[in-house]
């Protein structure tokens, strides 16, 4: 039986890696990686989405760019890629330019799609992923698996049985091992927890962990039953080049230190989008880390910290 020992500690002041020079940039194609998505999501499904697309603009979905695209169901990561797409063929016809927020983001993360697409329990993400209601929260939690394998992780989808303690769709739950060594990572939105409701946050998704902990539904090959401290991962919002502030507000929200208190759970804060550098547009991802159980140190603990640059040519 592999178990975690419960020595916590809760960071006085959350550490923060913002502007660093010394983070590693990613060149992504924006091109072949919106080639990759449409791949990876099935050109079949994303030309029914846009039939949906077209046939919804003149009634409840609106026109042009003004396309209401949850009145007509359409699930985020399509509405991604048609964004995404629209302003490469902009590009395209006017014989350059910089890559607009929405291709950029879908080539991001396709580039991240390629990385997890292959780990077990893909298929059962990817429906998620065309699932209007839990679309966003996949992209986010497949955001994070991506960052735990290319650390060298092994990525399980399957391994979280317990998934009844939080609304559909409210959380994203999977495992990373290496060496024998496992860790429980727990995705949640911010925005699905608090809900506009102080003390919110604490209280849902400390009541989610207590049960997640209690529960004996984890076993490796053997039964050996595998026992761990959860690690959690709070999106907390574009940043819309409010990195740093927002940042560190949740980061210090007595919401959140309170969470990490009483659960003793390793927790990070993070953000995702797209921000105007020197010289061009940049995706990026930052986190914070609030608090974390000592037993996970020598796992090592993905913190975000990525920048993505675009490059068009193929």
């Amino acid at each position: 039986m592999y178990s975690c020992c419960t020595c916590f500690i809760l960071l006085e002041q959350a550490t923060l890696n913002v502007g660093d020079d010394s983070v590693p940039q990613k060149i992504v194609n924006i091109a072949e990686a919106l080639d990759n998505l449409e791949l990876i999501l099935g050109k079949d499904w994303l030309e029914e989405n846009l039939k949906v697309i077209k046939d919804g603009q003149f009634g409840q979905g609106g026109f042009g760019r003004s396309i209401d695209f949850s009145a007509l169901g359409i699930a985020y990561i399509a509405e991604l890629w048609y964004k995404g797409r629209d302003e490469a063929i902009s590009i395209e016809i006017a014989g350059g330019g910089l890559p607009g927020r929405y291709a950029l983001t879908a080539a991001a993360i396709a580039s991240e799609l390629e990385v997890v697409k292959d780990c077990v329990g893909w298929q059962a993400k990817l429906s998620e992923l065309k699932d209007a209601q839990c679309s966003l929260k996949t992209v986010h939690e497949l955001g994070i698996a991506a960052g735990y394998a290319q650390a060298g992780q092994v990525v399980d989808f399957t391994r979280p049985l317990v998934r009844d303690w939080l609304p559909p769709c409210a959380a994203g739950l999977f495992m990373s091992h290496g060496q024998d060594k496992f860790t429980m990572v727990v995705c949640v939105e911010i925005k699905t927890l608090a809900k506009g409701e102080p003390g919110n946050v604490a209280a849902r998704l400390h009541s989610a962990l207590e049960q997640l902990l209690n529960a004996q539904g984890l076993a490796k090959s053997g039964g050996d039953v595998i026992q761990c401290q959860p690690t959690v991962y709070i999106y907390v919002g574009d940043i819309i080049g409010e990195t740093e502030a927002l940042l560190q507000y949740w980061s210090n929200h007595p919401d959140i230190k309170q969470l990490a208190r009483d659960t003793a759970a390793t927790v990070l804060v993070y953000t995702t989008g797209t921000i105007l550098t020197k010289y061009e547009l940049a995706y990026v991802r930052r986190g914070s880390l609030v608090a974390y159980n000592q037993a996970l140190q020598d796992k090592g603990i993905y913190i975000p910290d990525e920048i993505m640059t675009p490059c068009q040519k193929r």
